[in-house]
C-alpha cells in the first residue's frame, strides 16, 4: 500500500486569536439562598415580612465564583474613557468585589482604509519597545499597542455587580487624535479570578452613542477559530476574543527583535501558512519574540487543511462577520503578502506586473479582470472537479470462503451520466495521473487482511495486513456495456475467514486545466472513496462498528485527501489498511533503516488507526517523538504537532469520536502489532499492545501510566491467538479490565478524567 502520508495537522505553539461572544444576556436566575432578615417596619407600623427563603441578597463575591460572565453596557467619553459594565457568576448571580488589579483594557479607534487601503484599528494606548543589545535586535526601536494596567485607573465597586473604571489614558492627548465620529472599540481582560471569565468588548461610535449600523471590522469571528482551537487563552491565559485581539495587532503594532509586524492580517496568515511559506521553504523562519523576548518559532506549523480555503476563517455568508467579505473584494499588498511572502511589490519580483499599490489590486484582481477574482485563483480544483465523479458499488458477488470475488462498479458524473473509464480522458493518462482501485478486506469485526498477500515483497510497499487491490483501468475490468464495469479478484477468500468484508472504490481521475495557456497543468482530481460491505459467512453483510465521525474530522481538515489524493472523506476506506496488524516495516526497509539507523531506534511501528491517529495528534507532547516511514521509504514525522486548542481539547474525546465510542473496548476488538515476527502474513507470531493500552499509551507514556494499565490487564509483549486470547510473556494470559473504572459512570468516567 502506498503511504504517501500528508502532513496536514496543526502545530502550533500560539495563535493569536480564540473566542467568545461579548454581549450575552444576564444569564439564569441566581440560586436559592438563605432565608433573608427581618423586613423593615411596615408603612402601618406592623414588623415586616421575613425576606423571601430563596433570594436573598442574592450576591456572590468575585473569589468564590467559578465562572464569570463580564458585560459592558456603556462606555463615556470626556478626555479620559468611562466604562460601565458588570459580572454574573455561573449562576447568574451579581459578582462583587472585583479589584483594580483584576482587570486590563484597551481602547482603539477604528479608521476607514483610503485609496485602496484596509481599514484599521488604532490604538491610543501604546508603548516603546527598545533595542537592549541582546540578538537579534532587528529594530533600533519599535511601537507597540498594549492595554491599560487597571491599577492605573479608577474602579468604583456599586456593590450590586456593576462597575465603573476611568481610564488613565486621556484621549486628548494620545498618540492618535480623538475622533468621535469614527467607531470605537473597549475592551477588558480578567485576572486573578475565576479560569472561565471571557473577555468584554464594547464597540460603538461616542458621536452618538450608535452600537449597530456603524463601520465595522468585523472579519473573523471568533466561534469560526474555535472549531479547531477549542478556547485558546493567549498571553497569560486570558485573551480570548478575536475583537479584543484586533484591539492591539494592528498596523502600529511590530516586534522589535524580528522586524515582524504583529498585525492580525498580516501575523495570522503567516502562522497558519507556517511551513509552507515561501520563505520558510527556501530556508528561512518565521518568528516573533513575545512576553520577556520568549522566540515562538511557527516554521513547523502545517494548517491542516488547503490554505487557500480562506472561507473557513472569512465566512461572508456569516452574518456576525459583515466584512469577511474583503479577502475577496479589498485585496491588499499586506494580506495578500503575508502568505505570498516571495512577492515584492515595490520591484515587482514575483509578480506579473512592477510596482503596485493597494488601489490597483482589483485591477486586475477582480471578475473581469486580468488575473480572475481571488476565489477563483484560490479555488482548489482538485476539490472543485471532484463534484464531478460519484464512485458506485453495484454489487459484490462470490464471496464465500474459496471463492473469488467479482465486483461491478460504475463511475457517474454530477448528471448521473456513466463513464467510460476504459476510454474517457479522465483516466487514461499515464505516468500515474489517473489511477483507480478496487479493494477487497476482511472481516469487518476488526480487519486483518490475511491471506491478501500484501505481506510478499514486491507488492508496494508491501506492508502486512494490507487489503487486496485490484487495478480496472487500461482492461483492467470487462465492460458491461450498461455503463458498468466488473473485475475478479486473483486472490481467494481464505477458507478461514468468516464474518463480512469491505469492497471499496479509491483513487483519482485527472483532467487538464487552463489548456493551450501557460499555466495548462494536469489536476489529479479527488472524489470521495466509496465503500460497501458484503457477507462472507455472515447471513447479511455486518458493516465494521463506527468509531470516529468524518464530519468530525473535516472541521479542522476540510478534506481528508491522503497517500497522494487517491484516498479521500472515508474513514471506512481509511481502516481497512490501518488495522491492527499493520506496520510501517515494509517502508522501513524501502527506507534502507533498521532499528540501528531509524529516526525512532525502530524497526516497525504500528499504523493502526487507533494508535497511529492518536499518536499523529499527540505529536508535539510526545516524550519520544513520532515517526512513521511512508511511501517510497519517505520519512513522516509528527513530533512537531500540538494540537490546535492544545491538550485541553486534546483530551475532549468527542471531538473526534462518534457517540461514545471513545469509552473502553471489549475482547472483540484486536491487540496492536508492535513486532511482525517471522511471518508478515501470520498474526498469531505478533508482538503487540492490548487494545485499551495501545490506544491510552499513545498519550500517556510515563512509566507509571504503563505500570497502570499493566497491572489491569494491559500488556505491551501480548501475543494474539485466533480466537483472541491475548498471552503477556510477562503477565501470562492477560485481560483489560479498563471498563470498570473508565466506562460510563464509573468512578473514573474517561468524560471526568478528560474533563468534558
Amino acid at each position: 500500500m502506498s503511504m504517501k502520508w500528508a502532513s496536514c495537522f496543526l502545530s502550533f505553539a500560539v495563535i493569536l486569536f480564540a473566542l467568545s461572544g461579548c454581549e450575552g444576556d444576564d444569564g439564569m436566575q441566581g440560586a436559592t439562598g438563605p432565608a433573608g432578615p427581618t423586613g423593615a417596619t411596615g408603612p402601618q407600623g406592623l414588623p415586616g415580612d421575613p425576606g423571601d427563603p430563596g433570594t436573598g441578597d442574592g450576591l456572590t463575591e468575585v473569589g468564590d465564583a467559578a465562572a464569570i460572565t463580564a458585560q459592558i453596557s456603556s462606555v463615556t467619553i470626556a478626555s479620559q474613557p468611562e466604562v460601565n459594565f458588570s459580572l454574573v457568576d455561573e449562576t447568574g448571580n451579581p459578582t462583587i468585589g472585583l479589584t483594580k488589579s483584576n482587570i486590563d483594557l484597551t481602547i482603539a479607534r477604528l479608521v476607514p482604509g483610503v485609496d485602496g487601503n484596509a481599514s484599521e484599528w488604532q490604538s491610543y494606548i501604546t508603548r516603546i519597545e527598545d533595542a537592549d543589545g541582546e540578538e537579534p535586535d532587528s529594530l533600533d526601536t519599535a511601537v507597540q499597542a498594549t492595554t491599560e494596567d487597571g491599577d492605573d485607573g479608577e474602579l468604583i465597586d456599586n456593590e450590586d455587580g456593576t462597575y465603573v473604571y476611568t481610564f488613565a489614558v486621556d484621549l486628548d492627548a494620545a498618540a492618535v487624535a480623538y475622533d468621535d465620529t469614527l467607531t470605537h472599540r473597549v475592551a477588558i481582560q480578567f485576572r486573578g479570578v475565576a479560569e472561565s471569565t471571557d473577555n468584554a468588548v464594547y464597540t460603538w461610535r461616542p458621536s452618538d452613542g450608535a452600537i449597530s449600523e456603524i463601520f465595522t471590522r468585523e472579519i473573523v469571528e471568533t466561534e469560526s477559530c474555535n472549531v479547531c482551537h477549542a478556547k485558546l487563552a493567549l498571553h497569560g491565559g486570558r485573551r480570548f476574543d478575536a475583537g479584543y485581539c484586533v484591539t492591539c495587532h494592528n498596523p502600529g503594532s511590530t516586534d522589535q527583535d524580528s522586524g515582524n509586524t504583529v498585525d492580525m492580517k498580516v501575523m495570522i496568515h503567516k502562522i497558519h501558512r507556517g511551513a509552507s511559506l515561501p520563505s520558510v521553504e527556501a530556508g528561512g523562519q518565521y518568528v516573533i519574540y513575545g512576553f520577556r523576548e520568549g522566540e515562538h518559532d511557527y516554521s513547523n506549523v502545517a494548517f491542516p487543511q488547503d490554505i487557500r480555503n480562506c472561507r473557513n476563517c472569512h465566512d461572508e455568508t456569516n452574518g456576525a462577520t459583515p466584512d469577511a467579505v474583503n479577502w475577496l473584494e479589498k485585496p491588499t499588498q499586506e494580506a495578500c503578502g503575508s502568505c505570498h511572502d516571495d512577492v515584492d511589490f515595490v520591484t515587482g519580483e514575483g509578480h506579473l506586473v512592477g510596482p503596485a499599490t493597494n488601489a490597483q489590486c482589483t485591477d486586475c484582481h477582480r471578475t473581469d479582470g486580468f488575473a480572475g477574482p481571488i476565489d477563483e485563483s484560490h479555488a482548489i480544483l482538485s476539490q472543485v472537479l471532484a463534484a464531478d465523479y460519484q464512485y458506485n458499488i453495484v454489487e459484490v458477488v462470490d464471496t464465500a470462503p474459496g471463492e473469488f470475488p467479482t465486483v461491478t462498479f460504475s463511475v457517474t458524473d454530477a448528471d448521473g451520466e456513466f463513464y467510460d473509464i476504459q476510454n474517457d480522458d479522465p483516466f487514461t493518462f499515464e505516468g500515474g495521473d489517473s489511477r483507480l482501485a478496487i479493494d477487497l478486506g476482511w472481516s469487518t469485526s476488526d480487519y486483518q487482511n490475511t491471506g491478501s498477500g500484501s505481506e510478499i515483497p514486491g507488492f508496494r510497499p508491501g506492508s502486512p495486513a494490507q487489503m487486496v487491490s485490484l487495478n480496472p483501468l487500461g482492461g483492467g475490468a470487462t465492460d458491461n456495456e450498461d455503463g458498468t464495469f466488473s473485475i475478479t479478484s486473483g486472490v481467494m477468500i481464505p477458507l478461514d475467514v468468516t464474518g463480512s468484508g469491505l469492497v471499496a472504490i479509491e483513487g483519482h481521475p485527472a483532467e487538464i486545466v487552463n489548456e493551450g495557456t501557460i499555466n495548462e497543468e494536469i489536476i489529479e482530481v479527488t472524489p470521495a472513496g466509496a465503500t460497501a460491505f458484503f457477507a462472507i459467512t455472515d447471513d447479511e453483510a455486518e458493516p465494521r462498528r463506527p468509531v470516529v465521525a468524518l464530519e468530525n474530522c473535516l472541521t479542522c481538515h476540510q478534506s481528508l485527501s491522503l497517500h497522494g489524493g487517491n484516498r479521500t472523506d472515508n474513514i471506512d476506506l481509511c481502516v481497512g489498511c490501518h488495522n491492527p496488524d499493520a506496520t510501517d516495516i515494509r517502508a522501513r526497509e524501502e527506507a534502507g533503516v533498521d532499528a540501528t539507523t531509524s529516526a525512532d531506534g525502530l524497526d516497525e511501528v504500528s499504523v493502526d488507526f487507533k494508535r497511529m491517529i492518536h499518536r499523529i495528534h499527540y505529536g508535539g507532547e510526545s516524550e519520544n517523538g513520532v515517526y512513521v516511514y511512508g511511501f517510497g521509504g519517505s520519512l513522516h514525522d509528527y513530533s512537531h504537532v500540538i494540537f490546535p486548542g492544545e491538550l485541553d481539547k486534546l483530551k475532549q474525546c468527542d471531538v473526534c469520536h462518534d457517540g461514545n465510542t471513545f469509552y473502553p473496548v471489549g475482547a472483540d476488538v484486536l491487540a496492536t502489532t508492535i513486532d511482525s515476527g517471522e511471518d508478515l502474513g501470520d498474526p498469531t507470531d505478533d508482538i503487540n499492545i492490548t487494545p485499551n493500552a495501545a490506544v491510552c499509551s499513545s498519550c500517556h507514556e510515563s512509566a507509571l501510566a504503563t505500570a497502570h494499565m499493566t497491572h489491569n490487564g494491559g500488556a505491551f509483549d501480548a501475543m494474539q491467538s485466533a480466537d483472541g486470547t491475548m498471552i503477556s510473556a510477562s503477565e501470562g494470559t492477560v485481560i483489560e479490565t479498563c471498563v470498570l473504572c473508565h466506562g460510563p459512570g464509573a468512578d473514573a468516567d474517561i468524560r471526568e478524567v478528560h474533563g468534558f
